[in-house]
């Protein structure tokens, strides 16, 4: 029977080593695609020691998405519709005269696309530009900008005249630790410069035009001849999915009392109609997207805009996934 017991053991170890083997292997390989999927470490971002080393890193904070309410209450939502990953937080006091603190926020918001829509709902289109990252404002007390998948607020309360530029140069060193170009995203592309309005491109995520079909996407400005008009590019996962948006915004049209019209120059899924709160539409699909030209005098005013649009899209060959 000992003997018979050991040849037992030894066969259930036998196909037990495969198993084991191919547990670790499994293991080894999430551990790693957790790595590749994961973004730069946050904390590294922050200055260091910025102005000689006059100004000193006095206490860090870091939020996630489950506690981002605790730093920032109501604002917390914005950020989180906008797909936010993490924040990491520093608080410099000056010298040690200690006239002076300023507080460096940097989030990620998991890619650029999202850290341009943050920053600009917070950009005054009037306001003059920094040259810092792709885009920025501000001014010595304050200074907000984004680069590649990051956007940074660095607010300064500080006394000292010695101390008034700081905002500036953080923000610089801040951008010089995040990696990548300074280029916008890519996704802005898709709409023409040609009668632009500058600074008015929106990331919107929730609604466009208010409409929750039309959940995520871009809104912009242009200026026809005398009259103003938006432009708007709604991102779905799918063609499927964005037939689907633009079926439920014929059905809006049609719950308001008013009549839509096939307009099949621009696809067979086109329309134009009357919309309760925005002028004349005119709307079309294009693979993902679902692309339309809203407050119109007339419907003849939009359709070379929308053209315009069409073929950049087309041209780019971009096949949406809506991720966050």
């Amino acid at each position: 029977m000992h003997i018979s017991f050991l040849r037992d053991r030894t066969r259930y170890e036998a196909r037990l080593v495969p198993s084991i083997i191919l547990w670790v292997t499994l293991c080894l390989i999430f551990l790693h695609s957790r790595d590749v999927l994961a973004g730069p470490d946050v904390k590294k971002l922050l200055p260091d020691s910025p102005d000689t080393g006059e100004w000193q890193l006095k206490g860090e904070h870091f939020h996630t998405p489950d506690d981002l309410y605790n730093y920032i209450n109501g604002a917390a939502d914005l950020f989180l519709s906008y797909g936010f990953v993490e924040l990491a937080g520093g608080t410099y006091r000056y010298g040690s005269d200690k006239q002076g603190t300023v507080i460096v926020d940097i989030y990620d918001m998991g890619k650029k696309l999202n850290a341009f829509g943050i920053f600009q709902s917070k950009r005054d289109p009037e306001v003059t530009l920094l040259d810092i990252g792709a885009g920025a404002i501000g001014s010595e007390k304050y200074v907000f900008f984004y680069k590649d998948r990051f956007y940074v607020e660095i607010q300064s309360f500080v006394l000292s005249e010695k101390g008034s530029s700081a905002a500036l140069k953080m923000a610089r060193e801040v951008e010089s630790k995040i990696a990548g170009d300074s280029s916008p995203p890519a996704e802005l592309t898709y709409l023409p410069l040609v009668d632009r309005v500058s600074g008015s491109v929106l990331y919107i995520t929730g609604g466009i035009l208010g409409h929750g079909f039309l959940d995520r996407g871009l809104l912009c400005d242009y200026r026809v001849g005398d009259e103003a008009v938006q432009a708007f590019i709604a991102f779905f996962p799918s063609p499927d999915q964005a037939v689907k948006a633009l079926n439920q915004y014929k059905n809006y049209i049609d719950k308001s009392g008013e009549k839509w019209e096939t307009r099949k120059d621009f696809g067979e899924n086109s329309f134009t109609a009357q919309e309760p709160y925005h002028k004349t539409i005119l709307v079309a699909q294009q693979g993902p997207f679902v692309v339309g030209i809203a407050d119109l005098p007339r419907v003849q005013k939009g359709e070379a805009l929308l053209k315009r649009i069409l073929n950049r899209i087309q041209k780019s060959g971009v096949r949406s996934k809506n991720k966050r």
